[in-house]
């Protein structure tokens, strides 16, 4: 066999494999109908060294694989922390759960959005979600036709809105991260990468809630590598964490935290995230796209953040799962 036979042969080969391994992560199984159970599993998850390493500067606390109705307790793409405490987490085929956290000794509440009466098949392809933490009210936005949709505090749906400069973004890499900063503004991102060299993609800063109408300032995100914003969440200072992912051959999921400045944001132009740590693989890798945080307190006075990672398992439970990941850091070394 000829040198070039045998090169096309194997070039064939890896791309059946390689397509053969994205079905297998993206492919999603038929709709489940809920059972109604209210109850989550925590499993516990141990980590080795180099796994803990890579995380520095933050701190692994807790993490689990969570268990559940396999209707709702799947495909968890949007992570906050409500006012009492509770996380809650939105997932690509309209589940809706508040976790209570183990030792808490809150219930969770497990089930399904609310859906648009006039959409009675909606199932949204929810990608993020974020929370007032005076109010409760929610906000996630979905990507299947980049629309957002506010929340009441009892989970009523109370409105949403397509925003015209998310309209050309395709249903696929569309509204993937979304947070509502301190002061009211909201940042929106997509995943689809911008065209030219720089390989950014659309940051959209609203001035107040994006319901109300009001004008985005378009941005530019760069992030580190080959890395795809599926996450953001709020840092004491006014900064915000960034949650990265990519997909490695043959099927290795990493996940990048990296730090953005919202003040740094000018219409039209290159705003660019710094990383701060990875999740490299192991037990801890997943396909993570989930990303809340909370200041508090330790039992020194100091002040410290937690850091919640979820993990989306795409509904199909082969080579993924549904992981939950408790982190600590000092805000100080961000």
């Amino acid at each position: 066999m000829g040198v070039g036979r045998r090169w096309f042969l194997r070039a064939m080969l890896v791309t059946a494999f390689a397509a053969f391994v994205l079905f297998i992560v993206w492919h999603r199984s038929a709709l489940l109908k809920p059972t109604g159970s209210q109850a989550i599993a925590f499993r516990p998850i141990t980590a080795d060294a180099a796994e803990i390493e890579a995380l520095q500067p933050f701190t692994l606390s807790r993490a689990w694989r969570l268990e559940g109705d396999p209707a709702v307790v799947a495909g968890l793409s949007g992570l906050d922390i409500l006012p009492d405490g509770r996380l809650l987490a939105l997932g690509d085929r309209g589940s809706r759960i508040v976790i209570a956290l183990p030792g808490s000794g809150k219930p969770h509440k497990v089930g399904l959005s609310a859906t648009d009466p006039a959409r009675l098949t909606e199932i949204g392809d929810t990608e993020t979600v974020t929370v007032d933490p005076a109010t409760a009210t929610s906000w996630s936005a979905m990507e299947t036709d980049n629309r957002i949709v506010r929340y009441a505090a009892d989970g009523s749906r109370s409105g949403d809105t397509e925003p015209a400069a998310m309209a050309h973004w395709p249903e696929n890499v569309g509204s993937e991260a979304m947070t509502r900063l301190p002061d009211g503004r909201f940042l929106v991102l997509g995943e689809v990468r911008d065209k030219g060299v720089d390989r950014t993609f659309p940051a959209l800063l609203f001035p107040r809630d994006p319901l109300s109408g009001a004008e985005p300032v378009m941005a530019h995100l760069q992030m580190p590598g080959d890395y795809k914003p599926v996450g953001l969440a709020n840092l004491p200072d006014g900064r915000v964490l960034v949650l990265g992912r990519v997909l490695r051959f043959p099927m290795r999921f990493r996940n990048l935290i990296a730090i953005a400045d919202p003040r740094d944001i000018r219409a039209a132009g290159l705003w660019r995230a710094e990383p701060v740590a990875e999740i490299i693989g192991g037990a801890l890798s997943d396909n993570y796209e989930g990303i809340a945080t909370a200041p508090f307190t330790n039992e020194d006075g100091a002040e410290r953040l937690r850091v919640w990672l979820v993990s989306d398992d795409n509904q199909q439970r082969i080579l993924q799962s549904t992981k939950l990941l408790e982190l600590e850091v000092d805000p100080a070394r961000l």
